[in-house]
């Protein structure tokens, strides 16, 4: 007669489970049977539910590391590396959450189910995911080959500045943005992964609606001998233009990647401005409105102790440029005021100057300096059917600047219309035009710069009498220059200086190099203004 090994296998199996979980035993024909000595054990046994299955993705391929969870409850798991997972529940309804990174949870009740194999598939909004890339294609930002940031028009608008480029800033990993030094509506500088260049251009490329733009900086410096000296004011550049509300989203790309979209002008990268449209429905009609405030974040710490040095002669006083003088305090009541002579060649011999002096001194920047308040209205309208939509929209920023007499004004009108003709013929027009005022706006480097004289002036200079006494009537002989001069019936180029008169400025150094802040604010008085038109047709 054979054995039966298997049904002895079996038995032993059985017979140990039965010695660890304390139950009787008895035999019966070659098989073991246990027999469990409580009631309320075997009822526990039958309330348990015991779910497995596999977790897959909608292609077919076993997810690792899937989270099952019981609703209402701590107790889950964790699919293993075939997607394969087994639960065990007492509750006698469960229902298993199944999540994972990057893909949409299920919640599904057992029922009864023994077995239950689950597809998770990825969540929708990750897929579609996408960015405007050059002639304004829209692709998926993973499929890319080079690295792009999207800001949407929400997070630009959330905190506005007049030049767009501002509002980058700290949005965008890599970018580093230089606000302009030259007051309101002046130029940013946009540096993406570093300065590329020290003289010559680091900025991106900037594309509006997949058409380049030129984004040069009107005014700027490019002599490298007058680089500190010049008191050219730096103009503005054309991003500056754009209304921000007018924008839908801004696209960075980074890295000489993006100059195989367009070509060497984007080798230091892209900035791809997208503009809104009109959207199909009822005429739909937004206003928004913000005012922002600007003070001066640092300031030089300038000392008040030790002014310039005053050294009397027979011909009169003379008054150093620097503070390496004696202390301010040092100077009695009764001479503050003192006589400087001026150049001969200039002003005549034996002329004096009357300077004004103090013997205690304050923080001047205060006075400087004023609260700058920008203010920003914009409404638009949009609308449309499915065959034609339009929008249209009018924008005023003003601001006044920290410096005294500088303000800025832009007036944006933007016109866009699209028409649907069959369904493979499309028409877009895009029109706009801004027109903008810049008063005073002040200057770089040192001669001509009233930022750099107030910081440079000796302290022990009364300046809140220059502030109110900044010009005064004069005479003057000015430069030599060659003229000419009729001499003899005949006109001969001759070398010379000519007598002037009016007003002057009053300051405690009558030369060139040396100029009252409040003069240069109050009489060095300019007006840019700046009217552009641009748009597209496809």
């Amino acid at each position: 007669m054979r054995k039966n090994y298997f049904a002895e296998l079996r038995a032993v199996l059985l017979i140990s489970a039965a010695l660890l979980q304390g139950v009787s035993l008895y035999a019966s024909t070659g098989e073991a049977v246990a027999e469990t000595k409580g009631a309320a054990a075997g009822e526990v046994a039958q309330k348990k539910t015991t779910v497995k299955g596999v977790v897959t993705d909608d292609k077919g391929e076993p997810l690792i590391g899937v989270s099952i969870a019981l609703k209402n409850s701590t107790q889950g798991t964790m699919s293993d590396m075939d997607g394969k997972y087994t639960i065990s529940t007492d509750v006698e309804n469960p229902t298993l959450i199944f999540s994972y990174v990057g893909y949409t949870s299920q919640t599904i009740a057992v029922g009864g189910k023994k077995e239950i194999n689950v597809v998770l598939k990825e969540e929708s909004h990750a897929l579609n995911e996408v960015v405007v890339t050059a002639m304004g294609i829209l692709r998926k930002e993973k499929s890319l080959t080079y690295a792009t940031q999207q800001i949407k028009s929400d997070d630009l608008n959330r905190v506005q500045d007049p030049n767009v480029a501002n509002s980058i800033e700290g949005k965008v990993s890599g970018v580093v943005i230089t606000p302009s030094a030259g007051g309101a509506g002046g130029a940013s500088k946009i540096i993406l992964r570093g300065n590329k260049s020290v003289f010559g251009s680091s900025t991106p490329l900037i594309v509006v609606d997949g058409v380049p733009m030129t984004n040069n900086t009107r005014g700027q410096m490019s002599d490298l001998a007058t680089m500190t000296s010049s008191g050219v004011g730096e103009g503005s550049d054309p991003l500056s233009m754009i209304n921000p509300d007018d924008i839908e989203s801004i696209n960075v790309l980074k890295g000489a990647n993006a100059a195989a979209l367009y070509g060497s002008a984007a080798a230091n990268g892209v900035v791809m401005i997208t503009t809104k449209r009109g959207k199909e429905g009822k005429l739909a009609i937004n206003f928004s409105s913000n005012l922002t405030f600007d003070t001066p974040l640092l300031t030089p710490k300038i000392q008040n102790i030790y002014g310039a040095a005053v050294t009397s002669s027979s011909i009169g006083d003379m008054l150093a440029v620097d503070s390496w003088g004696d202390k301010v305090s040092s100077r009695s009541a009764d001479n503050l005021v003192i006589n400087v002579p001026l150049d001969g060649n200039q002003f005549g011999t034996d002329r004096t100057h009357e300077v004004y002096l103090r013997n205690s001194a304050s923080d001047d920047l205060d006075d400087f300096y004023r609260t700058g308040l920008t203010a920003n209205n914009s409404i638009a309208l949009s609308g449309g059917t499915d065959k034609i939509q339009t929008y249209f929209s009018f924008g005023n920023s003003h601001a006044k600047g920290m410096i005294e007499s500088n303000s800025y004004n832009r007036n944006s009108f933007a016109f866009r219309q699209s028409y649907e003709f069959f369904k493979r013929l499309h028409f877009d027009v895009s029109m706009n035009y801004v027109q903008t005022v810049t008063r005073n706006r002040p200057g770089g480097g040192t001669t001509g710069n009233p930022i750099y004289h107030m910081y440079m002036m000796p302290r022990n200079i009364d300046i809140g009498y220059y502030r109110n006494n900044y010009a005064i009537d004069g005479t003057w002989n000015s430069n030599v220059r060659s003229i000419y001069v009729l001499d003899q019936g005949k006109y001969v180029l001759t070398p010379t200086r000519v007598g002037l008169s009016g007003p002057m400025q009053n300051w405690a150094y009558m030369e060139a190099r040396q100029n009252n802040p409040y003069w240069l604010m109050n009489q060095n008085r300019n007006k840019v203004k700046e009217d552009r038109f641009y748009g597209t047709i496809t």
